[in-house]
């Protein structure tokens, strides 16, 4: 009997952990960088030079290769044809475990979401950025942008942070067009007694840490105490906005951002979108609601901001970019001192290639992951369903073969004949597949908005001694020592 009984629990449980042996059987075949003890090559996350470490030791690795975070295996992928596999079907969409460390430092939003409540979420905010409803958010951008250059002119021929400028043009964006609040204005909410940004992203440190992945060890730490804190005060804050925009909305008529090109377009916030959403679809509670506006805050403003700086660094490093993007300015609006249009900013192509070119060496995501939902055949290997997947954009930009040179800033590389025949998949900055950034297209008019207005009355200058990026891995990639140039006016310059 107990024979019987004990035969039949190992059939099951052989059953039940066959996909995990699969994988682990699979992962000791493929080569990858030397592993530590317990760790295996966790510690690595923190180096600031990993992924740089990862496109030049493809060749010795492999088409594929593995690496360890603590005892669970990853197979990395670099090459563009092997990434379109696992990116471009809906069969692969479900996100890695450890995407839930994110949801007490951004809400659980889309980014971290379950496939399932993603899918909902995700067609029901798509429409929210059209292109038609982002244009009646150029008004703010145009706003905001025009209030950094006051500032930036303020320091006239010092040496600013750049970062610090930008992050506080961004933020104020992101209030007045997420929530509502017009900080830069005013706002009774003053910024400082808003929640956003103070928190401390801890995910890279509970890897290396092990037992922080316990989160009922980690709740106890000052560290965990201080997160969960730090996630009541985002969730009560969006919540009171939320009540604060419904008792508006039913005391005016709706708004209503109108169908004609043509026509006047009235602003409407996400929170006031989603709002909407609420009222038609109750499946898309309140909840929702706040998680999603937390996290749109807080992605948004670390992605835009450091990539918007970066971008100015390298125009500031690179005067002959500079100069043809100030000349292409010049050619749309002459001595025209007006705010950009839409077609404006559609007509930087210069300027959008600059941008490019920045997000190609330092994208806002280095790093995002996978979980297969079926076996995938990548040359003559079969890797096992259930497998975590890293992809890591910072890498497989600075493949040669689909970037020449490619540790240098060339934006020539994404004018139209340039681009023609390159991999749809060597360029990720914001993901690509069905899982892609939602609001891709929102960040790259905000990038312009912001960039244009700075050159079209001022001009950066690099430093000596402080031309070189540092980057430094979180989610989103930071500048170690901040991003410094000077800044003058243009009318002041003799170039």
């Amino acid at each position: 009997m107990w024979m019987y009984v004990t035969f039949l629990f190992v059939i099951y449980a052989l059953y039940t952990l066959w996909d995990y042996v699969r994988i682990y059987r699979f992962v000791f075949t493929l080569n990858g960088p030397k592993t530590v003890p317990i760790l295996g090559n966790a510690n690595a996350l923190l180096e600031k030079n990993l992924m740089q470490r990862f496109a030049n030791e493809k060749s010795d690795y492999g088409r594929i290769f593995r690496i360890w975070v603590i005892f669970l295996p990853y197979v990395v992928l670099i090459e563009p044809e092997d990434i379109q596999v696992v990116l471009s079907s809906m069969k692969h969409t479900r996100k890695v475990g450890f995407y839930r460390l994110l949801n007490n430092f951004i809400g659980k939003g889309l980014i971290s979401l379950e496939v399932d409540k993603w899918k909902v979420h995700r067609k029901i905010l798509q429409p929210a950025f059209h292109l038609h409803v982002l244009k009646s958010f150029i008004a703010t951008f145009s706003e905001c942008a025009d209030h950094l250059v006051n500032k930036l002119l303020e320091r006239n021929g010092e040496e600013v942070n750049l970062t610090v400028f930008i992050n506080n043009s961004v933020y104020d964006i992101l209030l007045e067009t997420i929530l509502g609040i017009s900080a830069s204005r005013g706002d009774n909410n003053s910024k400082a007694d808003m929640p956003f940004g103070k928190g401390q992203f801890m995910a890279i440190q509970r890897f290396v840490r092990p037992w922080l992945l316990i989160n009922w060890i980690y709740r106890l730490t000052e560290a965990g105490k201080m997160e969960q804190q730090q996630q009541k005060n985002l969730i009560n804050f969006c919540c009171r906005k939320m009540k604060e925009k419904q008792e508006f909305l039913q005391k005016n008529s709706s708004l209503i951002v109108e169908d004609e090109s043509d026509a006047p377009i009235k602003k409407i916030t996400l929170l006031e979108y989603m709002i909407k959403i609420n009222e038609k679809n109750p499946s898309f509670i309140e909840q929702d609601i706040i998680e999603e506006c937390c996290t749109f805050m807080l992605a948004g403003m670390e992605s835009v901001s450091t990539s918007t700086a970066l971008t100015l660094f390298l125009l500031a490093l690179n005067r002959n970019w500079q100069e043809r993007c100030i000349a292409e300015l010049d050619e749309i609006f002459g001595d025209d001192r007006r705010s950009p249009t839409m077609q404006d900013l559609k007509e930087m192509k210069c300027l959008e290639m600059c941008i490019k070119e920045s997000l190609r060496l330092y994208p806002s995501v280095p790093l995002f992951a996978r979980v297969l939902g079926e076996d995938v055949r990548i040359g003559k290997q079969i890797i096992p369903a259930g497998c975590g997947i890293f992809i890591l954009p910072y890498s497989t930009h600075r493949l040669p073969n689909h970037f020449p040179d490619p540790h240098d800033f060339k934006p020539e590389r994404f004018s139209p004949e340039n681009s023609k025949g390159r991999h749809p998949y060597a360029y990720l900055p914001f993901s690509a597949g069905p899982r892609d950034c939602i609001g891709q297209k929102f960040a790259i008019l905000e990038m312009k908005s912001i960039i244009s207005a700075i050159l079209r009355r001022c001009r950066l200058e690099s430093i000596c001694g402080k031309e070189e990026v540092i980057p430094k891995f979180r989610m989103t990639i930071r500048v170690h020592g901040g991003l410094w140039v000077k800044v003058k006016p243009r009318d002041e310059c003799n170039y």
